[in-house]
């Protein structure tokens, strides 16, 4: 028994100590000899957590529940685990068991108003939040927490304070600088919410380009533009690569395999400008820049813009076969979206469940198709034909949309899509939406051809879909 609590005694010490490779084989160790010892699974479970491997912190942290429900630090940190993998419902309910338990919890407390952050209740939030914030203050991680809830409240000046007083403490930490640079490019100051953005992104080996600004030449050099995040922020950025290939030198971008034959037009602007699949090893290059980064690279603001009613077009004969989906339909044609991916930070809020589609669905004079991907295309509802059955890529999602009167999405790449061809769209945002979208505005600098539809309140879609539905009878033949 001695050795035992030896090994386990030594596994905390080099857990505490950084030492995470030699903590874990001593908690296996540990295991190994007395499956149910709850501090070496708790203990295991936190170090995985530290380590970014949440799912699998899971199990041995409800093992370790199971053996000690008492113990107000294990909910706290189950909580902690749960918020990582996006189950904010879940990871609410740890904590207020947490709570139940030790009332001043400050972790627990934490975690609970980041969850309820996520679900979009922000006043319960900020108060648990401000409990924190009495409990440990200047805590990084909950100055942090509170400042996006205020920021998300549009309290931008007691965010900037939380951020700031962060940043004071960790300078370099990237999480914090984001969230202060999304409040300022949600607010329309792109300029200094770019300098900010530029925390997010992976670093090459090569230089990053300075761009126009600074007035580095491209002249002989080959530059590398890469996709970095989603296919919407892809499609959204590319519009600079013509401008890049206009200030000289070799331009290859770099995009994911579905968004290549999209893309590939732009080389005919550009006869300098290469459109490539991603690959598991960057294609040769003097220069990088991450496409999300090109705003910065021209120094855009909201007067500089670079809007063209249309930069990307339908192939004409992949539009011509798709037009045989049309042939019969005489009605106002509506293409529809109501949930993006579940796996983004933000898909509870953005997402629309598909019961609460029925005004949409019961306007005269309209005939809505589908577009929607993933799980939620298992959910369609009855008599709505499905758009994207049989679908290669974004080049023949174009083709299709050049057939529609009008797109009706949640923020998800079709918006991006459409917005880029033109067609006209409606876009229905969440109360906190993304950056991108601005504040209070119906427009948008960055695609003439949307109208934007808010929620005047957290979690307000019913308002959204009524005003919505008017707007389309009102438009509708």
């Amino acid at each position: 028994m001695a050795t035992l609590l030896d090994a386990l005694d030594a596994a905390v010490n080099h857990h505490m100590s950084g030492r995470l490779i030699e903590a874990a084989a001593l908690y296996r160790l540990v295991l190994s000899v007395e499956p149910a010892q709850p501090v070496a699974l708790h203990l295991l479970g936190v170090l995985k957590a530290q380590r970014g491997a949440f799912e699998a912190a899971v199990p041995p942290l409800c093992r370790s529940l199971r053996l000690r429900p008492e113990a107000a630090q294990l909910w706290a940190h189950q909580a902690g685990v749960l918020r990582a993998l996006a189950r904010p419902e879940e990871a609410a309910a740890a904590a207020r068991l947490a709570l139940a338990l030790d009332p001043a919890l400050d972790d627990a407390l934490d975690h609970l108003g980041a969850a309820q952050h996520a679900l979009a209740a922000y006043d319960p939030a900020r108060a648990w939040l401000a409990r924190a914030a009495r409990l440990r203050p200047g805590h990084p991680d909950t100055l942090l927490n509170l400042g996006t809830v205020l920021r998300d409240q549009r309290r931008f000046v007691e965010a900037e304070a939380c951020f700031d007083a962060a940043l004071a403490l960790r300078p370099n930490h990237a999480e914090t600088q984001l969230a202060r640079a999304v409040g300022h490019l949600v607010r329309g100051d792109l300029r200094t919410g770019w300098e900010g953005f530029e925390w997010r992104w992976r670093r090459f080996p090569t230089p990053p380009w300075a761009g126009e600004p600074a007035g580095e030449s491209l002249e002989g050099r080959t530059i590398l533009l890469h996709a970095e995040q989603g296919f919407g922020d892809t499609i959204q950025f590319a519009r600079y690569a013509p401008l890049v290939a206009q200030a000289g030198g070799r331009v290859v971008l770099e995009v994911h395999p579905l968004l290549v034959r999209l893309l590939k037009p732009l080389e005919v602007a550009a006869p300098n400008l290469r459109v490539v699949e991603q690959g598991p090893e960057p294609t040769p290059h003097d220069l990088h820049c991450p496409l999300m980064s090109l705003p910065r690279a021209f120094g855009t603001d909201l007067g500089s813009v670079p809007t063209q009613a249309s930069y990307l077009s339908a192939d004409p004969e992949d539009a011509a076969r798709q037009g045989g989906r049309f042939a019969a339909e005489g009605a106002f044609r509506v293409g529809l979206v109501w949930a993006g991916n579940p796996k983004h930070r933000n898909d509870r809020n953005r997402s629309i469940a598909v019961g609460r589609l029925g005004p949409l669905l019961s306007v005269p004079g309209v005939r809505v198709f589908s577009l929607q991907t993933g799980d939620a295309r298992d959910q369609l509802p009855p008599g709505v034909p499905d758009l994207i059955e049989g679908v290669r890529d974004f080049a023949d999602t174009a083709a299709i949309l050049s057939h529609l009167d009008l797109v009706i999405a949640v923020d998800t790449a079709i918006v991006h899509l459409a917005g880029a061809l033109g067609v006209p769209t409606w876009l229905l945002l969440p109360y906190a939406p993304d950056w991108r979208w601005l504040l209070d505005r119906a427009d948008s600098p960055w695609y003439p051809s949307l109208r934007l539809f808010r929620q005047p309140r957290p979690g307000d879609w019913d308002t959204v879909l009524a005003t919505v539905a008017d707007a389309l009878a009102h438009r509708a033949p």
